[in-house]
């Protein structure tokens, strides 16, 4: 497929805008969110695009920009101390398992509660779910579990 020279000029200028459009986007979620605890900011991975532009009857290659993928930032925020017990951030690479309405839903925001059946929730009220998957239960008569730099509960030494 080949276009004329005014179409190729108008198509790479119409190409930029768009890829400049999705990165303003991205730039203003990330901004929005800022302040959301557990948010992983995204970037916009664009590539070039190669098409064959006749101009003065001589056929040219023309580069695009494509309108670019999202990608999640593997950057982690800064981690803040807010002293609850059962508060806990991951460094690195993780996330947090929760039973959502729809199933398990993942999220880096480590805010919980413990209920009075001794289940942990998140501070919407999801349910934690262990690595197998399974909502973690804890033992109310125990009291707070301590969580370790590992990860780890410890309820009454166990």
């Amino acid at each position: 497929m080949s276009v004329t020279g005014i179409e190729g000029g108008l198509s790479v200028s119409l190409s930029s805008q768009l890829a400049l459009e999705r990165r303003l986007g991205t730039l203003a979620d990330n901004v929005a969110n800022a302040g959301t605890v557990g948010f992983r900011a995204t970037h916009v991975r664009f590539a070039e695009i190669e098409q064959k532009v006749v101009f003065d009857r001589e056929p040219q290659v023309t580069s695009f920009a494509s309108r670019g993928r999202n990608m999640l930032s593997p950057t982690a925020g800064t981690l803040v101390e807010t002293g609850a017990r059962l508060d806990v951030a991951i460094k690195g690479d993780g996330w947090f398992a929760l039973q959502g309405t729809a199933g398990t839903v993942m999220t880096r925001d480590g805010r919980f509660q413990m209920d009075a059946e001794g289940q942990l929730r998140s501070v919407n009220g999801e349910l934690v779910l262990d690595p197998g998957g399974a909502p973690l239960a804890l033992n109310v008569a125990f009291g707070p579990p301590v969580i370790g730099a590992d990860g780890s509960l410890v309820q009454n030494g166990q």
